[in-house]
């Protein structure tokens, strides 16, 4: 494992702490580490969920290996927009197969951003509130990491 996949890791393990720390209805479990989802989280014998862990970006964004991106000298970070949320839905939602195969009783998919660096004049919450989103993911998160909010997402039926 190179430094820079050992670093990502330990990225990754600190916002699942950092999720489950937040998220008051998280499920008791043992919760390990995995590829394809990235999380899985172990309720009891028979029953396991698979997490999966991305940030957001857009299809104009470059793509940073980190979920702290704004550590990176020059970044911008993707306008918080309903299309950018959509866009990083549907690129997870191409992976569903893959994590399919692990056979969970659910997937999870967890957005992390760090809105401070992006401008967002409305009520998050609100908004949130009043977009629907088309997968196939049992549950969505937003997860704003500098105020560690966390926010379900509403799925279209």
């Amino acid at each position: 494992m190179s430094f820079n996949q050992f670093s990502q890791t330990l990225e990754e393990v600190s916002i699942m702490a950092q999720f489950r720390a937040e998220y008051a209805e998280f499920p008791w479990g043992k919760l390990q580490k995995s590829e394809s989802p990235d999380f899985i989280l172990n309720i009891n014998t028979k029953t396991a969920i698979g997490i999966e862990l991305t940030k957001l970006h857009g299809s104009t964004v470059r793509k940073e290996k980190t979920h702290f991106p704004r550590q990176i000298k020059g970044y911008q970070a993707p306008e918080f927009n309903r299309e950018n949320l959509d866009f990083t839905i549907q690129a997870k939602n191409e992976k569903l197969p893959i994590y399919r195969q692990k056979k969970l009783k659910e997937l999870w998919l967890l957005i992390t951003a760090d809105l401070d660096e992006s401008p967002v004049s409305f009520n998050l919450n609100n908004k949130l509130e009043n977009w629907r989103f088309y997968s196939e993911f049992q549950r969505i998160f937003l997860f704003e990491l500098k105020n560690r909010r966390v926010y379900e997402l509403q799925l279209a039926d």
